[in-house]
């Protein structure tokens, strides 16, 4: 991509890996071998709205999403990547909103405060990261249970 990516979203990424958090905000990572999870392979999205600065190519670069679609995007603007702020809408149709934070401390925001507005932690008490490797090995355990062999 060009482009240098934030310490704390690397730590993340090399610690869990593309999957999901709570069966709902799922991580993308560089590399990864499942497309929809690939940082490299997400589409891009244009930010709509006033450009923050007289730089021409500002976008707006995918990292997380929901089964929501909800998406959790830097805005790529800053030449040092930890500096990138982290947007996030609800859906397509959604004003995007702003959070002056990294990517780690909104994950843990999200898994651990109940009043963020896209917290997970008023629905689950506890929380889980499944690794996209076992969401394809159940998925392939259930196909492979409900189809009879022959």
């Amino acid at each position: 991509m060009g482009l240098r990516l934030p310490r704390d979203y690397k730590l993340l990424a090399e610690t869990f890996g593309a999957g999901t958090f709570d069966d709902n905000l799922e991580l993308c990572a560089p590399g990864s071998k499942y497309l929809n999870l690939d940082l490299i392979m997400t589409d891009p999205i244009e930010f709509a709205g006033p450009a923050p600065s007289s730089r021409p190519a500002i976008g707006l670069l995918q990292w997380a999403m929901t089964s929501a679609e909800h998406s959790f995007c830097w805005l790529v603007e800053d030449p040092d990547p930890d500096e990138w702020p982290v947007f996030a809408r609800g859906d397509k149709w959604d004003p995007w909103e702003r959070f002056d934070c990294s990517s780690a401390e909104l994950v843990h925001r999200m898994l651990t405060d109940p009043q963020h507005p896209h917290s997970l932690a008023r629905h689950f008490d506890t929380h889980w990261f499944t690794s996209a490797e076992q969401v394809e090995q159940a998925e392939e355990a259930f196909w492979d249970d409900f189809h009879p062999h022959w």
